[in-house]
């Protein structure tokens, strides 16, 4: 089998005005992607985005910040590269994306023969079965990621090894939500292994998205200082790597770039690879 290409549907008039609070920040970071790509030293290429932002009525105007473009490619880059790395050691993998948004990885990694699947809210499948739509490897199941029937849809067809990706979504959920997901996952796939972005204590507490130019009802709930405090939170976690944003492409961070060199800001913004022995 060979990679799939995204083939935009016949019927691409998608009408975003459905997505509210969180759901809504999907095309913030889609449109971040775009722009990204756009330029000549972008760290990231998802020529895919590009095409998607055109065809969405949205004023994407207002959410262009240069700092949060940067950070949301290198979080795109970190991601993509252990998502590649998962594959090319488990090249039959099953992949669950929670939180799915309009994401694009996928097509950016995908090696011909995983089985991909997207878990987002009913609200959100509208717009991406205009957009971008399953095939035959690439399935989209209507759940939020707290409601673990997903968990029952997948469990039964899921290879020996399953990545869960949890991007841009679990700051949104309180701890004991989290903790609550992480045990669902541990029980349900032997030996899985989860990526996600985190923020800092700090900056969850002190963080909006509903303040300056970005109006959307969306704010924080969860942060952390330590990855390793995850461990903690039952037998059978493991934290395998982690990664901080602020150490990637300082030329492009402007004054955090400098600031990054102090641990405490440094730690903020992360992403943590676990895996869960049950």
């Amino acid at each position: 089998m060979y990679p799939l290409k995204m083939e935009i549907p016949m019927s691409y008039d998608p009408n975003v005005a459905g997505l509210k609070g969180v759901s809504e920040t999907l095309l913030t970071t889609l449109y971040l992607r775009s722009l990204e790509t756009k330029r000549q030293d972008g760290i990231i290429k998802d020529d895919h985005s590009v095409e998607i932002v055109k065809r969405i009525n949205y004023n994407f105007a207002e959410n262009n910040s240069q700092f949060s473009q940067a950070i949301i490619a290198i979080r795109t880059e970190i991601i993509d590269e252990l998502v590649k790395n998962f594959i090319n050691q488990n090249p039959d993998a099953t992949i669950v994306n929670l939180g799915t948004g309009l994401c694009t990885r996928f097509f950016r990694v995908d090696n011909g023969s995983i089985n991909w699947f997207c878990i987002d809210l009913p609200e959100v499948k509208l717009v991406w079965d205009n957009l971008i739509n399953k095939s035959e490897r690439l399935h989209y199941l209507s759940y939020s990621a707290l409601d673990f029937n997903w968990i029952q849809n997948i469990k039964e067809i899921a290879s020996d090894k399953t990545l869960i990706i949890a991007e841009g979504l679990l700051m949104y959920f309180s701890e004991l939500e989290v903790k609550q997901l992480f045990n669902a996952i541990k029980n349900n796939f032997v030996k899985s292994e989860i990526i996600f972005d985190s923020l800092g204590i700090f900056l969850a507490q002190n963080s909006r998205l509903n303040s300056g130019k970005l109006n959307i009802d969306a704010s924080y709930k969860w942060g952390i200082k330590n990855l390793k405090e995850i461990e903690t939170w039952e037998e059978g976690i493991k934290l395998l790597d982690q990664w901080h944003y602020l150490d990637k492409h300082k030329n492009r961070l402007g004054l955090m770039g400098w600031l990054s060199y102090i641990p405490t800001i440094r730690r903020q913004v992360k992403i943590g690879h676990f895996q869960f022995n049950g």
